[in-house]
């Protein structure tokens, strides 16, 4: 069996050590591994001809129109929308991802956004900039704080968690699933996303860890805006659609809320003439929330349980719904 993996060496966090692929071979040593660069793109597409599986980071795979040989579909990423080509998704092909190994940074992350509002850090350091000695009197507190967070996936509950370690009353929004599963100790609330009416008008915050599917593309547009507390700020990890920028953009300039965090935006990298950039109530982190120094070490080892599964002709852990994209 071969397995062809694809390394992007312009993001170091997302190349392959030595140790990564002994631990992948050691799985089965009959295994046939090659590892190319995104950059070989010749390579890539002539070693396709008889690889049973391709795995890579979102972008370094390439487009797949023609399956061939492939049986299965590997991203060393959360999301696979680059993936699913509509080759793939009318084919045979399975499609696996390493959703999870995000959590941590992620949400420590939004944790820095929430921090960076109450604490208004964002003020700070615009006034250090300029030698201002000023103090601040709506400086306030995270603990009380109501934190909507949309989406209980693996990087949504370990947000939930450490929001409600630092004191945050915490509501959760989620597909209708969750409700069936129980309600996590740590969340006050669960509703479901169609519920969203209900919950936001309550939130100091929103928090979005959703995956960009039909459902959720501009999910978030005037309509939710104009319901959420004009002192709330929304914050986004997710992806860039979730929220439509335009009305955002207007919401912001209105005040009808009062600020956002976004670490991805529609078009990226955000284009310099964007009005978000000159804004002092947004804050914007360039889509690298889920970045750290053990981002490939947690996505092998999730690969390799993935590779055990296949092997024993056994259901992916990280098996990926094709119609729903996640």
């Amino acid at each position: 069996m071969k397995i062809l993996l694809v390394q992007d060496l312009e993001r170091p966090h997302h190349g392959f050590r030595p140790e990564h692929l002994k631990k992948i071979q050691a799985v089965d040593p009959s295994l046939e591994l090659v590892l190319l660069n995104s950059t070989q793109l010749d390579e890539i597409h002539r070693e396709l001809e008889n690889a049973d599986i391709l795995a890579g980071t979102l972008w370094s795979i390439p487009e797949i129109h023609e399956v061939k040989n492939l049986k299965w579909i590997h991203s060393f990423s959360a999301g696979v929308e680059h993936v699913l080509t509509p080759e793939v998704k009318n084919s045979d092909v399975i499609v696996g991802n390493c959703s999870g190994i995000h959590a941590v940074p992620i949400a420590e992350h939004i944790l820095g956004f929430l921090l960076i509002f109450t604490r208004r850090f964002y003020e700070t350091f615009r006034n250090q900039q300029q030698k201002i000695w000023q103090k601040s009197d709506k400086v306030t507190e995270l603990k009380g704080k109501i934190v909507l967070v949309v989406g209980l996936g693996n990087i949504g509950m370990e947000a939930a968690r450490l929001a409600s370690c630092v004191g945050a009353r915490v509501l959760a929004a989620d597909r209708a699933l969750r409700q069936t599963q129980g309600k996590p100790d740590f969340v006050e609330e669960l509703y479901t996303t169609e519920q969203l009416g209900e919950a936001l008008p309550r939130a100091d915050f929103v928090v979005l860890c959703l995956p960009l599917t039909k459902a959720t593309h501009h999910l978030f547009d005037s309509s939710k805006f104009r319901i959420m507390k004009s002192s709330a700020a929304i914050i986004n990890i997710g992806r860039g659609a979730v929220i439509h920028e335009q009305n955002l953009i207007a919401a912001l300039q209105q005040k009808v809320i009062a600020g956002a965090a976004l670490d991805v935006t529609e078009q990226e990298p955000l284009a310099p003439e964007n009005p978000l950039w000159g804004m002092e109530n947004v804050v914007i982190t360039p889509h690298h929330s889920g970045i750290s120094e053990k981002y490939m070490d947690r996505a092998v080892d999730v690969f390799c349980e993935n590779l055990k599964a296949y092997l024993q002709g056994e259901r992916l852990p990280n098996l990926v719904d094709k119609e729903k994209g996640y």
